[in-house]
């Protein structure tokens, strides 16, 4: 082989070997960032519950996935509920309602019910208490349907689109409600924090393939340089 196709072969090569490894050095950057996440959501949903006041209503953004209690009662002529969901090898739907506070109505995601479940109109003024964990507006994926208002056709909690169905202002995060064991449906503590951590294994394998293409080149080298 000539020089200067020697010459080119190992240009490319590193260039290749370079990105392989940028792309190793950001899956371990990524690997580092979601499992400072994931141990913060951990954190949070181990601490007691904080009862709602103003100021947790003004620092709320530093209170992801931390249970919380509100006082107040359900509006259930405002209920809508999200398509589709599985639990237990059923399928139905998520029960969200709106919850009326002192601090202002905050929606409530109840929990899963399967899809011939019927919602009970509970209407009551008289003041309860129920536990929950905050949530915050949600990033859907390209194959979430969009939802529909004419329709009343929900596939994800949009808080501004589903105040506007309800004509309700509603404040800028959302709850789900944990379980009680003593209702059968709603099934309540819906999230879910067993989010894949693949990172490393990503990395590994980008790392690998620079090792392997180094070791490539250098034979490559070895047997074409005279």
């Amino acid at each position: 082989m000539s020089n200067k196709k020697l010459f080119t072969s190992l240009i490319y090569s590193s260039v290749a070997i370079i990105i392989l490894l940028s792309l190793g050095t950001w899956q371990l950057e990524r690997l580092r960032w979601k499992t400072e996440i994931l141990n913060t959501m951990r954190t949070s949903l181990s601490l007691p519950p904080l009862e709602i006041s103003d100021e947790i209503i003004k620092n709320i953004k530093n209170h992801s996935y931390r249970q919380i209690q509100l006082s107040g009662h359900y509006l259930y002529d405002n209920y809508i509920t999200i398509y589709s969901k599985v639990f237990d090898k059923k399928v139905g739907k998520h029960l969200v309602i709106p919850f009326k506070t002192q601090y202002g109505t905050i929606l409530v995601n109840r929990g899963f019910i399967p899809k011939d479940f019927k919602i009970l109109d509970s209407n009551n003024s008289e003041s309860i208490k129920i536990n929950g964990i905050v949530k915050f507006q949600q990033n859907i994926n390209y194959f979430t349907p969009n939802n529909s208002i004419s329709k009343n056709e929900w596939y994800y909690i949009n808080i501004n689109e589903i105040s506007e169905y309800i004509s309700i202002p509603l404040l800028d995060f959302f709850i789900i409600e944990e379980n009680n064991i003593e209702e059968k449906y709603p099934v309540g503590s819906q999230y879910n924090i067993n989010i894949p951590n693949d990172h490393l294994q990503y990395a590994i394998t980008w790392f690998s393939l620079a090792l392997a293409l180094s070791i490539f080149m250098n034979i490559f080298w070895r047997k074409n340089v005279k």
